[in-house]
């Protein structure tokens, strides 16, 4: 510690350079922590996809017909089959949309990973308009039990009406979808309601007694209506999320590819200030080591000062990510980075900081004491 002062004058020797040094490391690991956590999101989302749960729907998109659930139920290896509309409203305003997912008590059973209460369930099975919403829509909307809300969508009711009403019951959260904005309300209302298509819905649900089984089970079931009027396809959850993550583009190999990127110009930046640092301060470390100083002490000073400035700028970086966070919980589901990112980040700045001073440090360790106070 008793090193610290000249360790700190050394780095602050040109203030400019070292702000503007400090500044690009800060912006770097800015990105580190948000793109980790971006990462970690994404992953912690497909961790909860599930093998054995299942969806089957129309091939073609035409509609399918509850009717079909039954002979979907007597499929060996097939424990739950529930019904799920899927449609699209808003509240008031285009921009405050909402999904709206009609299906019956079943689906909170096939999705053990919401958190609905006794009550709630109970409520909801005896209320025809009655509806839960995810904690997003209790967040941005300002949406409460015991609210009756309206809204507008592409669904015609019998008398031709295109808003339909709900009455809040409950605020539930679904593990990996804190984020999304919708709500559960009964199939039967939906179905009664509706002008046209009655008794058909979007798709069915399921789940699998063995996830070893899906695979079979899901050809046995596309089978059933490989004749019929509205073919089917079933595929797992596990694989319906990967697939839509490979249509876009590999996450993981975004994140390193940005990461690596924006640390091999840190990199080569760190390098070339601590180099630009060194070659001014020659005949200074040339007194140093006049005073004693060890080749190996003035080494250590230089790493010291790398080591300083980019656990700083890292520090700094991923508070501010860590803060920025939250800006993301929509897109990722999560709105905090883990603690061993900050681990990660520590033990990366470390390194950028012994690469990019090695070279530095070891200049001024082979320092002639002659030479530099010649100025040669």
């Amino acid at each position: 510690m008793k090193y610290l002062p000249l360790i700190w004058g050394g780095l602050w020797r040109k203030r400019l350079r070292t702000i503007l040094t400090l500044l690009s490391i800060v912006v770097a690991f800015v990105l580190f922590g948000i793109l980790q956590g971006v990462d970690a999101g994404l992953a912690h989302i497909s961790e909860l996809q599930r093998l054995d749960r299942l969806y089957t729907m129309s091939k073609y998109g035409t509609p399918m017909l509850i009717g079909y659930r039954g002979q979907i139920a007597a499929v060996p290896g097939v424990t739950l089959v529930v019904p799920q509309t899927v449609r699209d409203g808003y509240w008031r305003d285009q921009k405050n949309g909402v999904g709206i997912v009609a299906t019956d008590e079943q689906w909170f059973t096939a999705y053990p990973e919401s958190n609905i209460t006794k009550g709630e369930l109970e409520r909801l099975k005896t209320t025809r308009i009655g509806v839960v919403i995810g904690v997003a829509c209790a967040e941005l909307y300002g949406w409460k039990v015991g609210d009756r809300i309206s809204l507008m969508t592409t669904l015609a009711q019998k008398d031709g009406s295109k808003i339909w009403t709900f009455d809040i019951l409950g605020v539930i959260s679904v593990e990996g979808h804190e984020g999304d904005k919708f709500i559960i309300a009964n199939y039967d209302y939906f179905d009664e309601g509706r002008a046209e298509d009655k008794g058909t819905l979007s798709n069915f649900v399921l789940r699998t007694d063995d996830p070893a089984h899906a695979v079979r089970i899901g050809q046995a079931i596309d089978a059933l209506f490989v004749s019929s009027a509205a073919p089917t396809r079933t595929f797992s959850e596990k694989f319906s999320g990967q697939s839509d993550q490979n249509a876009t583009f590999n996450t993981t190999f975004f994140v390193k590819s940005v990461v690596g990127a924006a640390f091999f110009t840190l990199l080569s930046l760190t390098a070339t200030t601590m180099m630009q640092s060194v070659r001014e301060r020659t005949s200074e470390f040339a007194v140093l080591k006049t005073l004693g100083f060890s080749d190996a002490g003035v080494l250590a000073i230089v790493l010291a000062e790398s080591m300083l400035l980019t656990v700083i700028g890292a520090a700094v970086g991923l508070t501010i990510a860590k803060f920025l966070m939250p800006l993301a919980k929509d897109t990722i589901g999560i709105a905090h980075i883990r603690p061993i990112v900050f681990v990660e980040g520590t033990l990366a700045a470390l390194l950028v900081a012994l690469v990019s001073g090695a070279l530095p440090a070891l200049r001024a360790k082979r320092l002639s004491i002659v030479d530099a106070l010649a100025g040669r």
